[in-house]
């Protein structure tokens, strides 16, 4: 067994050390007698320890013990041995540290860094005053002018008020221009172009009609009856810039294709009224020869809905125009047994058959 080289000082460091040489092994024994590398400060140190620093250690740990209720630690406890025991064994825990050379090793002193010296406060020099330009004198000038002399024939209750007093403070400033701020700018409202207040104006006048404008080589049609159109006819729907917030829709056609395009929509029952200049208020009208009957959907044409209507009287059959008149033979009767009112409403109701004699 190998003898360890350490000092015992204290009778329980005698106990100590003759427990670690009975129980400690050869590699135990040989951290004890010659210590153990370690790095530190950027340094190799021999961290090498001995029974004072073990009954340093063995101090923390009882006060540990003391932390957790214990009264005390005696020295014959096998707790204690077994705090040497892992004293001497852990390497991590730090005993005397030696240079290599074999030297007790001094931990460096701590570097003193001076603090920066306070630099005392210097209040900036004061700003040299501008160059006043010709303005600035002649307002200077105004401002000494010595006030008016008082008008004599002034009550003496009345206040004088000098020229500053009237103008307006920074809160009555403030105020109007929070007034401003508050009150609502109208919207601009944008006026259409001369083409289209021209188209416009066609078509308050043919209201029931399609407006078609010549405007170069082609025919234009605006508006909702563009957007109708070009459904029906399978048209490309556009948009021209008429001086709106949005673009107005169009559909256009060649002037060469007009008399086309306005057969198509004149058979589509539309009537159409064509401008050929946008300088002119020159319009022709073009309208189906057929209507259709709302009530009943039926397409008749244009004579006959007329009739229809009673635009047209209808001629009477050859056979009443030559039946002889046939005298009525009923008596006479008095009118006045009846209220004239009742016979007038009877008669509008029943159609004019009712005959006063």
């Amino acid at each position: 067994m190998t003898a360890l080289n350490l000092s015992a000082e204290t009778p329980e460091q005698k106990k100590i050390k003759a427990y670690l040489q009975e129980n400690a092994s050869d590699v135990l024994a040989e951290k004890i007698n010659n210590g153990i590398r370690i790095q530190k400060d950027g340094k190799t140190l021999i961290n090498k320890k001995t029974l004072n620093t073990f009954m340093q250690y063995a101090n923390g740990e009882a006060r540990k013990l003391a932390a957790k209720g214990e009264n005390c630690a005696c020295i014959d406890d096998p707790i204690v041995y077994g705090w040497a025991i892992h004293y001497f064994e852990e390497e991590s825990i730090e005993g005397k540290l030696y240079n290599e050379d074999g030297t007790e090793y001094v931990p460096p002193k701590p570097v003193y860094k001076p603090s920066t010296p306070t630099v005392p406060y210097t209040p900036p020099k004061p700003k040299p005053e501008p160059q006043l330009s010709m303005f600035d004198m002649l307002g200077e000038q105004k401002k000494e002018e010595p006030a008016p002399a008082e008008i004599t024939d002034q009550p003496d209750n009345h206040e004088h008020f000098d020229e500053a007093d009237d103008e307006p403070t920074e809160e009555e400033l403030a105020e109007a221009m929070e007034q401003t701020s508050q009150t609502p700018i109208p919207p601009i409202t944008k006026q259409p172009s001369p083409l289209y207040q021209h188209y416009l104006n066609i078509q308050n006048k043919y209201s029931d009609a399609v407006i078609a404008l010549r405007v170069g080589d082609f025919y234009e049609v605006f508006g909702e009856n563009a957007v109708k159109i070009a459904k029906e006819l399978d048209m490309t729907l556009t948009g021209r810039d008429c001086g709106l917030n949005e673009r107005v829709p169009m559909i256009g056609f060649p002037y060469h294709a007009a008399d086309s395009y306005i057969g198509k929509l004149v058979g589509c029952g539309y009537k159409v009224a064509i401008a050929e200049d946008i300088k002119s208020n020159d319009v022709t009208v073009k309208e189906p020869d057929y209507c259709v009957n709302e009530e009943t959907g039926e397409v008749l044409p244009v004579e006959e809905m007329r009739r229809f209507d009673g635009d047209i009287e209808e001629p009477k059959s050859p056979v009443a125009q030559e039946a002889p008149a046939v005298k009525d033979e009923l008596p006479d009767f008095d009118a006045k047994a009846f209220d004239p009112e009742a016979l007038c409403i009877l008669d509008e109701l029943l159609g004019k058959i009712i005959s006063l004699r």
